[in-house]
């Protein structure tokens, strides 16, 4: 075998490739790897970690928050540092907010004593005075305040067996003629119940009488404007009995005006009694729900009639009803 020749076996330089030509030559893994490292570190730069929770919330103030009605609707007061404030409902409920520091117990009772100053009437009115009771609620010249007075008991009275209990008490008797009717037995009756009844109140309670036939007749006449409440003294009940025996029966009947004239005065109770089938239209009655509704009312109401009842108590049972009072009828020919 011939030797090599020297001149094949000469070593050759071979020329570097670019560096494009460099990275086409890498392994596809190798590119890979390199590319998706960068896009992680890339994402991790730019990460934030979102705390879940309230804990990272910054802290609220928190009060305490108590409504009231009024004549306007809900009134809020809203308290943070002691201070009273009036104004619109708020759509975050306070009571849901949570807070490491109480309010100070003397500063929250002076603001709601204010609060309750501006809101209601004084009550260092006389309940005695009956002139001045609720003259500011529009309730007319003796109603009682809002509410009453709460440091006066209530009593219980009843009429035909109906009982009620209160500290106001208005009663709303029909004198129409029909009421003379079976020997004047429906009437008579009637007056003698009632003025048993008045006997039950004390002098710190309070009352009304109104008859009525076409027009309402209260205690005391209508010469000085509204009627007003009497107290339950000896003196009143005295005058009370003068003007319940006084009355006679004649004309027609009229319910709406001497029911209307007795919500007015805001009674905790009202004994409405009648012989009278006639009934209001749905929108006066309606209206005396709503008026009963607004005045905390309780009407227990007494039907006379002549033999078995024929109906189930019509607009008067709705009326006792409606307001949480109670309905009797009454067979006038079995009074004695």
């Amino acid at each position: 075998m011939p030797p090599p020749d020297p001149q094949r076996l000469q070593r050759r330089e071979i020329p570097a490739l670019p560096p494009a030509q460099r990275l086409s030559s890498m392994p596809a893994w190798m590119l890979s790897l390199l590319f998706h490292t960068g896009l992680i570190a890339t994402l991790s730069w730019f990460w934030v970690a979102r705390p879940k929770g309230t804990g990272a919330e910054a802290d609220r103030p928190v009060g305490v928050a108590m409504v009231y009605e009024t004549n306007g609707g809900e009134a809020y007061f809203l308290d943070h540092s002691g201070t009273a404030t009036i104004g619109a409902s708020s759509s975050t409920s306070p009571a849901a907010e949570t807070t490491n520091n109480l309010p100070v117990a003397d500063s929250m009772a002076a603001a709601t004593d204010a609060l309750l100053a501006g809101l209601l009437p004084d009550a260092g009115q006389s309940v005695g005075d009956p002139t001045q009771a609720a003259g500011g609620l529009g309730l007319g010249d003796g109603g009682a305040a809002l509410g009453g007075d709460r440091s006066i008991p209530k009593v219980k009275t009843t009429v035909f067996g109906i009982e009620g209990e209160g500290t106001r008490f208005l009663y709303v008797f029909d004198r129409s003629e029909s009421m003379l009717g079976h020997g004047g037995a429906p009437l008579r009756r009637a007056k003698s119940e009632l003025l048993e009844s008045l006997q039950s109140l004390g002098p710190v309670h309070q009352f009304q009488i109104v008859f009525y036939n076409d027009s309402p007749l209260p205690l005391g006449g209508l010469s000085g404007g509204a009627p007003k409440l009497f107290n339950g003294d000896e003196r009143s009940k005295e005058t009370a009995i003068r003007f319940v025996r006084d009355i006679s029966a004649d004309g027609g009947t009229q319910h709406v005006d001497a029911l209307r004239m007795a919500l007015n005065l805001g009674p905790d109770v009202i004994f409405f009694l009648t012989d009278a089938d006639s009934s209001p239209s749905a929108r006066e009655l309606d209206s005396l729900l709503s008026r009963a509704s607004r005045g905390g009312t309780t009407v227990h109401a007494i039907q006379f009639g002549s033999g078995p009842s024929r109906n189930d108590g019509g607009w008067i049972r709705l009326l006792s009803e409606g307001t949480g009072g109670k309905f009797r009828y009454i067979d006038v020919t079995e009074l004695k």
